[in-house]
């Protein structure tokens, strides 16, 4: 289904919510075992996410167009932009052991985890410029995708430890959800700006 961007947002138009208050299996949290068996069950979720992403791919080749002539994006290219993104964050977040329920396959079902977002009608039509456009919006967030490259080493090492509060204790850590969250908001913020939706220039902080 096309996720409709939703209306007036604080703070930075695009949100990445996550419930932080939710009871995880504790068996999730065996040693090894759980994060596999995890991901392995995710796998048609990720056959999905890898389609959302090729179309994204193919997308990037005339998404400059219309922005060039018309200084916006299509609505239809912005829902499909939106949701590849929640679609992929939700799936995300359950495979990194921040949310119990297995992720739906329709976004019309209520989820502990969100992406949410807020685009502008228009945008400068420079940005439609065949090829410089996007690549000058790739090179602008070049400081994102460092502090995104710390973050990841951070969260492969937390990796490492994660699963003890979720089997000692059947919740997921807040540390984890600032951590692991602030990458997966980050990653969406970044990448959604880079698809020159008519977004301001996304902070470079991960937090909301």
């Amino acid at each position: 289904m096309a996720a409709t961007p939703i209306p007036a947002l604080p703070g930075y138009p695009v949100r990445v919510t996550f419930d932080r208050d939710q009871p995880i299996n504790r068996l999730w949290g065996i040693p090894i075992l759980g994060m596999s068996i995890r991901w392995l069950v995710l796998v048609p979720h990720l056959i999905i996410v890898s389609i959302f992403g090729f179309g994204v791919g193919l997308s990037i080749l005339v998404a400059w167009i219309p922005v060039l002539f018309l200084g916006r994006l299509p609505g239809w290219l912005s829902d499909f932009y939106v949701t590849t993104y929640r679609y992929a964050t939700r799936v995300g977040a359950w495979g990194l052991l921040m949310v119990g329920p297995y992720p739906p396959f329709s976004l019309d079902a209520p989820y502990p985890v969100d992406v949410q977002v807020t685009s502008g009608d228009s945008m400068n039509r420079l940005w439609g410029f065949p090829i410089l456009g996007f690549y000058l919006r790739v090179f602008l967030v070049i400081p994102h995708a460092l502090v995104l490259f710390v973050l990841g080493i951070g969260v492969a090492l937390a990796l490492l430890v994660i699963w003890i509060p979720v089997l000692i204790n059947g919740r997921f850590p807040q540390l984890g959800y600032d951590l692991f969250g602030g990458y997966l908001r980050l990653t969406t913020r970044m990448t959604l700006w880079t698809l020159l939706m008519p977004l301001p220039y996304p902070p470079i902080t991960p937090g909301e």
